[in-house]
């Protein structure tokens, strides 16, 4: 019988106990064997035995699995029930939150083999995975101040709401940035507002750059020269209408294998978490993670 690690988040924005537990039965019911793991404020805790790892959590409890799997990230196959306040990840893969639909598909697809499956290339920064996105700027700002309790409530508004009090103190800070294209050339700018996407989409349904995509051994860099309230608007919106954030934004688009900051970056936005910490460097891991759908 496969074993299965099943890592939930018990304060995910979303998260509820009784389809936790659901999850748990549909698994067992289409032939896994369960070992259920909740993280801690330290990050997630794994069997060490498990042939699959299915993460029931948003992007930032994949994070903390794929942290706490070290080099077996590239072994350990994965899986995501959708559970957390956004799901970039899991969206992009089509995993449902429906415990039995999504048990369902799991073992199909576990059943085909790795020839079906979805091959990510994974990029840290510094140390830390990147599972689906990183920011600098206004964003990281925003979500600095999101509160824990209110995202509870309410999910994805709570980052709403912090990017409206986020407006009376607007944060500027211009930053050297260096790297390396997938074309092989090498660049250097500035900007004040700077995202990486790993993945197809961000903040919810938009995509910024046509390139984006798990799959894709790069990562997109999104960078805005001037940083004004006018000009992130500009972004924001043209990601929601599906504009070209170029031309509608006047932002940087290029695909990377490597991007270099000028200084320690902080606050940074990774999965959609505020991470107090800083480094200098986003580069290719050596690892691939592969997701069973």
């Amino acid at each position: 019988m496969t074993k299965l690690d099943l890592v939930f988040n018990p304060v995910s924005g979303s998260f509820s106990q009784s389809i936790c537990d659901k999850l748990l039965v549909a698994l067992e019911q289409a032939g896994f064997e369960v070992c259920a793991l909740p993280t801690t404020a330290d990050g997630a805790v794994l069997s060490g035995t498990a042939d699959l790892v299915c993460v029931h959590g948003g992007d930032g409890t994949l994070r903390d699995t794929v942290q706490a799997l070290g080099v077996d990230a590239g072994q350990v196959p994965l899986a995501i029930a959708p559970s957390g306040t956004i799901n970039l990840v899991a969206r992009e893969l089509s995993y449902p939150r429906d415990p039995q639909a999504f048990a369902k598909k799991l073992a199909e697809a576990w059943a085909r083999g790795p020839e079906s499956w979805i091959e990510a290339p994974l990029y840290r920064l510094g140390d830390m995975p990147i599972v689906s996105c990183l920011s600098i700027g206004p964003d990281s700002h925003a979500v600095a101040r999101v509160s824990g309790a209110l995202k509870k409530r309410i999910g994805r508004y709570a980052y709403v709401a912090a990017m409206m009090q986020q407006l009376r103190e607007w944060p500027r800070a211009p930053m050297r940035i260096r790297g390396t294209t997938t074309k092989g050339e090498q660049f250097e700018d500035e900007a004040e507002a700077v995202i990486v996407s790993n993945a197809a989409l961000y903040a919810g349904p938009f995509r910024l750059s046509p390139e984006a995509a798990l799959h894709a051994d790069s990562v997109e860099l999104i960078t805005v020269g001037k940083g004004t309230r006018l000009r992130i608007m500009a972004l924001s919106l043209a990601a929601m209408l599906g504009l070209p954030v170029e031309r509608f934004a006047k932002a940087r688009v290029r695909s990377c294998h490597r991007i270099e900051f000028d200084r320690c970056v902080t606050p940074v936005q990774v999965d959609g978490d505020h991470m107090p910490d800083c480094a200098y460097a986003i580069a290719p891991s050596g690892l691939t993670l592969r997701y069973v759908v």
